[in-house]
């Protein structure tokens, strides 16, 4: 009996692994001022851009206080006319529900280029949003550790019947 309980727990634990609820992403917005405009970035947890989502320009101390709004483009970049200087939010709402805001960065005009700037920083959130290997792995040693644990106390409790 314990060996089909077994069986069954795996196979949902399967089931659950592979339903699209498992695979859900995040989302990530970065954003700079310079030069009396506001740019950014959109994407998703895996790198692909957040095309054609909500995006709005706030004030800081009140969120509700909207400056601008608009949707990205394909490529998840979006760009605003900025009247005021600091004190700036963006927040991205995407599919499913996902959503998220930055701070925006001030970047001083006279930084050189302030495109090859955003391009740093968007590959520093690319980078934070890599899924490792090593995560995996653990997150497979900790599946494997919780089901080892739940059959030894399994087998504890049949031995106490006998």
């Amino acid at each position: 009996m314990p060996r089909t309980e077994l069986t069954r727990a795996a196979l949902l634990l399967l089931l659950w692994l592979a339903s699209a609820a498992v695979q859900a992403h995040g989302l990530d917005v970065i954003a700079q001022h310079s030069e009396g405009q506001v740019s950014g970035l959109a994407l998703y947890s895996d790198g692909t851009p957040a095309a054609a989502i909500y995006v709005a320009l706030v004030a800081s101390e009140d969120a509700s206080r909207v400056l601008a709004q608009s949707k990205t483009g394909e490529d998840g970049r979006f760009t605003f006319a900025a009247r005021e200087d600091g004190g700036m939010r963006v927040i991205a709402e995407g599919e499913e529900g996902h959503r998220a805001q930055a701070l925006v960065s001030e970047v001083p005009s006279s930084s050189g280029s302030n495109q090859s700037l955003l391009l740093l920083r968007e590959d520093i959130a690319r980078l934070e949003q890599h899924l490792w290997w090593r995560d995996v792995l653990g997150g497979i040693g900790y599946l494997v550790g919780v089901l080892g644990l739940w059959a030894l106390w399994r087998s504890r409790q049949s031995g106490r019947g006998l």
